[in-house]
């Protein structure tokens, strides 16, 4: 597994290295058995720390586990129990579903919010009131269910997740609501009416 550690504002410790990565290549290991990318965060909040790790997976699943502690450590523990918990909830979806996602190539973006008062200075924003496109990232659409997207949408504690609906093949997307519910919007013709 490929694992990145970075830190901001902190030198992060060859025995926190080597935990943080030795916990990693278990949890990989325990319940995926393939090769994956991991990138974890370590840097000083306020008078404590925070650690944020990311896991992108083969399948082109992503799991995103936070932790904030007094203690580095701690911090890193907390991220890592998170990610664990992601990883054997994915391992016993992975056991529900035999059929394996079929994926196409596609591309996202972020986009940043708009500035809403209208004064001059958000005309330097970008001339316009329209949000500027801050991120590009080229990712697989994978063919799902809405139970699987939505599953997938609180691995990785996205806003939103776009999929191939698996059982007519048209593009659908889950998203998280203001109130804590989710979204489903699915645009086929079979839906109008």
């Amino acid at each position: 597994m490929q694992i990145q550690i970075f830190s901001k504002g902190i030198d992060v410790s060859t025995p926190l290295r080597n935990r943080i990565t030795g916990r990693l290549e278990e949890m990989i290991d325990k319940y995926i058995h393939r090769e994956g990318e991991a990138q974890v965060s370590v840097s000083k909040e306020g008078s404590g720390f925070k650690t944020v790790c990311s896991i992108h997976l083969p399948s082109g699943a992503t799991m995103e586990g936070q932790g904030v502690a007094s203690d580095a450590y701690a911090a890193s523990n907390e991220a890592l129990e998170h990610i664990e918990k992601r990883l054997r909830r994915y391992k016993r979806r992975l056991k529900d579903h035999s059929k394996q996602a079929k994926a196409k190539n596609g591309t996202m973006f972020v986009l940043e919010n708009p500035i809403t008062d209208n004064s001059e200075d958000d005309m330097e924003y970008n001339g316009n009131t329209e949000p500027l496109v801050i991120a590009e990232k080229s990712s697989k659409i994978r063919t799902l269910t809405p139970g699987m997207a939505a599953f997938e949408l609180g691995l990785a504690d996205n806003g939103v997740v776009v999929f191939n609906n698996a059982r007519h093949g048209g593009l659908n997307v889950v998203f998280k609501r203001s109130d804590g519910n989710i979204g489903w919007i699915d645009p086929s013709i079979d839906n109008i009416g």
